[in-house]
């Protein structure tokens, strides 16, 4: 193609014709310019299809993450709410000893002893700036927010595994709690709320103590009362900040259906 621009060029100026090869001159710089101008817009046109492709991987994976957040989150707020239960109902055979059932007051203790942690699926979007790749910049803000927001929720468990390891702990350890408990829970089956098969069933026989736990009970009152008192406080407050961090969940995964392409 080029020889044959050339051989018109060589021609009209053999032929002294300098007005059209002027006119020629011009006409092919044209040529040249939109055919660059098109080789350009080609090489955008597959590059934007290369971010945008990107982006959709990166939207499901996202999507697919916030939703087991989302119920991890779901599980460890649930089994907040039934450690609260459980508290009030220590408190409550601290005040009414008349309404005491053995086995209640074991799965109450148990529920007492627990520490929920929630623990989300970490990825590197902000690291490896990926991020920049996302069009939505709402997305974008609560995505370089999560790692701060989570920090909150953590930052409130960690206070209360303090708590637990140094005041909750000691007390069901040393008075004869921890053997019946484990013997009230296995003897029956017991299925763990974070396992990963919920068919699961621990079976094991450990023979109860003749302990009287309401006399124990009562004669701890105070260090019973305090923990239980403060694992609702620690557990309401926990779990107040982690409904703010459902709802942010829920937002994000908002925003990542109305980006993705569902073909």
């Amino acid at each position: 193609m080029l020889k044959f621009f050339r051989r018109i060029r060589q021609n009209l100026l053999a032929e002294n014709k300098t007005g059209k090869y002027l006119k020629y001159a011009i006409g092919e710089i044209i040529l040249v310019v939109i055919g660059i101008l098109i080789a350009l817009q080609i090489n955008n046109w597959n590059e934007t299809r290369k971010t945008e492709v990107e982006e959709q991987k990166i939207l499901k994976q996202l999507k697919n993450e916030y939703q087991k957040n989302l119920v991890q989150l779901d599980e460890k707020i649930y089994m907040r709410d039934k450690m609260t239960l459980a508290c009030a109902g220590i408190l409550n055979y601290i005040d009414h000893p008349e309404k005491y059932i053995k086995d209640s007051l074991l799965y109450y203790a148990f529920r007492l002893t627990q520490e929920p942690t929630f623990n989300p699926i970490e990825n590197d979007l902000i690291v490896s700036g990926k991020l920049r790749t996302l069009q939505n910049d709402s997305l974008t803000i609560l995505l370089s927010n999560w790692t701060s927001d989570v920090y909150q929720v953590q930052e409130l468990e960690a206070s209360w595994q303090q708590l637990r390891s140094q005041f909750v702990m000691p007390v069901f350890m040393s008075k004869d709690f921890a053997r019946n408990t484990a013997s009230y829970l296995l003897k029956n089956g017991y299925t763990p709320d974070h396992a990963f098969d919920q068919n699961t069933s621990l079976v094991y026989d450990i023979e109860m103590t003749d302990t009287d736990l309401l006399k124990t009970l009562q004669e701890n009152r105070i260090a019973f009362q305090s923990a239980a008192s403060a694992c609702i406080l620690y557990n309401k407050i926990i779990n107040s900040q982690s409904n703010v961090l459902r709802k942010r969940i829920q937002k994000i995964l908002s925003h990542i259906d109305s980006e993705i392409h569902y073909d």
